[in-house]
């Protein structure tokens, strides 16, 4: 046991300072090639790099978005945050007093920054390596706080994305000549719309559109403030916009079927068939798949939350350019026959005629 102590303690002493070791406390560094110094800083200087910190600006962490909230022109938060102070204080709040961003006595980022990360990804199309640099953090720190977002706005969503109003006629119609009494049964609207999606090599012929593109095709719903009532997403961007819609309804028990007498308007590409009224004839970076769903439903969970809480936000108010009924029946009913299209197609007729003769009589 003695001896080996020493051995090793003796060769510990003799490494430390061995003539011509580059670096170490003996060496002579005249002894040293000149080569391998070329070799050293040219070809691999991965392997002597220096341990140089890399987060050193002057605002770090919490302290950008510090100095942003604090500054009395208010243009420059939403610029960067896409949301206004307020509103960004209430989405914070909401998701801390929920328990969806549970924070721990030694957590280094707070959820006023994490929820910052997010909105910075999502809002401005950042990429993480982009908020790496931007909040002075690593790039596994970034890539949990924003997954720790997306799972508490999803998780929010449930809350955010209610369904119609199934009683009342919709003040925006009963206050407009031009709509009311047509269309005073109407809840809502349904389209389907492409999203930019990242899939695999093996998956992009699913999930390429007739476009060209790789895309999602989202299914939603909203009502007439804008407000989103349903989201179904997940689908190919190859799937036509009938078939989403099919799926939708015989397979998920929350989709909000109108109750009797009740409709929504569709476009073209789906079926005019009752409770459906149809009309006169930003690449996403590659996150799963799973993710790149949830990030859809975050998207439209933030988009409600900020109709409902910043009535002033200035994007949306911007002006725009020019029975339940018997619903395991109407599940397992599979297309719509004859009769029934030709009673929509009637439905419709009454209306077209009705507004055709008053806009005559005046």
């Amino acid at each position: 046991m003695a001896s080996t102590s020493e051995g090793a303690s003796h060769d510990n002493d003799s490494s430390a300072g061995t003539p011509g070791t580059p670096g170490s406390p003996g060496s002579n560094e005249s002894d040293v090639p000149e080569e391998f110094y070329y070799f050293r800083d040219l070809i691999c200087p991965q392997l002597f790099r220096e341990n140089v910190p890399r987060n050193t600006s002057s605002l770090q962490r919490e302290g950008w978005v510090a100095e942003i909230m604090s500054t009395p022109h208010t243009g420059r938060f939403f610029d960067n945050i896409r949301m206004t102070k307020s509103c960004f204080c209430a989405l914070v709040d909401a998701l801390s007093s929920r328990g969806l961003l549970p924070q721990g006595q030694t957590a280094r980022v707070s959820n006023i920054e994490e929820v910052a990360i997010f909105m910075q990804t999502v809002g401005m199309h950042r990429r993480q390596r982009d908020s790496m640099e931007r909040f002075q953090h690593s790039l596994e720190t970034i890539h949990r706080r924003f997954h720790r977002v997306l799972s508490a706005l999803c998780a929010l969503a449930p809350e955010m994305i209610t369904g119609p109003n199934w009683t009342n006629t919709h003040p925006k119609i009963a206050s407009n000549p031009a709509f009311y009494p047509y269309f005073k049964d109407c809840i809502g609207a349904i389209d389907g719309t492409l999203v930019p999606t990242w899939a695999p090599q093996a998956d992009q012929n699913r999930y390429r559109s007739r476009k060209g593109r790789i895309a999602q095709n989202i299914l939603a719903i909203c009502d007439f403030d804008m407000d989103f009532t349903y989201v179904y997403v997940g689908w190919e961007g190859s799937a036509a916009d009938s078939r989403v819609l099919d799926h939708a309804i015989s397979q998920d028990s929350a989709f909000p079927f109108p109750s009797v007498g009740k409709y929504y308007l569709v476009d073209v590409g789906f079926a005019n068939y009752q409770c459906f009224l149809s009309p006169i004839g930003w690449g996403m970076p590659n996150y799963l798949l799973r993710h790149q769903v949830e990030i859809v439903i975050a998207c439209c969970t933030l988009h409600n939350f900020i109709r409902r809480f910043s009535q002033d936000d200035q994007l949306f108010n911007e002006p725009d350019d020019e029975t339940t009924g018997d619903m395991d029946a109407f599940y397992q009913r599979g297309r719509p026959n004859v009769v029934e299209i030709e009673a929509q197609r009637a439905f419709w007729d009454a209306i077209a005629m009705q507004m055709w003769g008053n806009f005559n009589h005046n």
